[in-house]
């Protein structure tokens, strides 16, 4: 079944005994959840005696067993949900069990497995497979994969006009580059920006004034600041985010990822490719933006300088997890080195550390 599918099916008031809801997007799996046990008991008075709530990793089988075989009170059907259930973890008298479960799930009752942290991984593990065998023959599967940006900017977009404002294609675009592509997150925002403009239109300055902006973002301007050889702005972005506590590591992954984006926009423009071409292959998806900033921005650096770069940034996250360095000095060194690669200089030899 397709969210498409799953969204009509839910409108017409059409309720299957059983789900299972899996991806990469939870908050997609966590909302679809929470609309069908909404469709299933209502918000009646009744309505909590007739939802009980399992988390997977904890819950035994035997209790799950025994919710969705006792009748609802004073109702017509009550509603089992169960998060991160591991059809992994179990062995082969379990995975029976639960198969004799899904098949015999009463009229009486819907009962939803739902993941949110716990990977479902339906391609390659063969207990998952079994699982997600016996949840088609049962019920419904329904797979949430990561969305598009294409996807979330029309989201956004409709999910502004839903609360009554306004959000063009470019403030929505803007709005994941600053947050990423975190479906619940971006949700969050738009309520508070839906909640700023009343009934106005959400522009580029009410994004930027919010003042929300991820690692990933940070660390990309970051990134940008070193491309264009500005020392004090790129000191400056280090300062705020080690004010902020963030992980020198973490900033070091996320600059890294930003050059490992300049590397491949690079390498496919010198083949004769478009930077959008690696979307799939290096797993881009809901993050096309990246790759479009990407192709703007490596036009000035060579082949060899971003391999370079990527080399220091490789000695960088050694020294950092692996000596006793003052990290904050270590990333504004290795800031340094790249500034002065960026410029078309050489790497220094002198010395000792990053530097040498």
């Amino acid at each position: 079944m397709t969210e498409a599918e799953l969204k009509k099916e839910l409108k017409e008031g059409r309720l299957r005994r059983f789900y299972f809801f899996y991806g990469e997007e939870a908050y997609l799996t966590t909302h679809y959840a929470a609309a069908v046990a909404d469709k299933a008991v209502g918000n009646t008075e009744l309505a909590e005696f007739n939802l009980q709530k399992f988390d997977g990793q904890e819950a035994s089988l035997e209790a799950i067993e025994e919710a969705v075989e006792a009748l609802p009170v004073m109702a017509e059907r009550k509603c089992v949900l169960v998060r991160d259930w591991d059809a992994a973890s179990g062995g082969q008298a379990v995975q029976d069990r639960v198969k004799s479960l899904l098949a015999d799930v009463p009229d009486t009752c819907v009962l939803v497995f739902w993941q949110d942290s716990v990977v479902a991984d339906v391609k390659r593990n063969a207990k998952w497979k079994a699982f997600l065998s016996a949840v088609e023959k049962a019920g419904a599967a329904v797979a949430f994969p990561r969305k598009t940006a294409a996807d979330i900017v029309r989201l956004l977009t409709g999910g502004a006009s839903r609360r009554g404002c306004s959000l063009s294609p470019d403030n929505a675009r803007l709005m994941i580059e600053r947050c990423g592509s975190d479906l619940n997150l971006l949700l969050n925002e738009l309520d508070k920006l839906s909640a700023l403009v009343g009934t106005g239109e959400i522009t580029r300055s009410h994004i930027e004034a919010a003042g929300y902006k991820n690692l990933e973002a940070s660390v990309f301007d970051l990134a940008k600041a070193i491309q264009q050889g500005n020392y004090e702005k790129s000191y400056s972005i280090i300062d705020k985010l080690m004010g902020q506590k963030e992980e020198p590591v973490s900033v070091l992954a996320v600059l890294t990822s930003a050059y490992a984006d300049l590397y491949r926009a690079k390498t496919a423009a010198a083949a004769g490719e478009r930077a959008e071409n690696l979307v799939s292959d290096f797993a881009y998806r809901g993050k096309e933006f990246r790759l479009r900033n990407a192709a703007r921005d490596c036009a000035r650096l060579s082949v060899s300088t971003l391999r370079e770069c990527l080399e220091v940034l490789a000695e960088a996250d050694t020294r950092l997890k692996s000596s006793r360095a003052d990290k904050r000095v270590v990333l504004e060194e290795t800031a340094a080195v790249l500034i002065v690669l960026s410029r078309g200089g050489e790497r220094p030899r002198a010395g000792g550390g990053l530097l040498r």
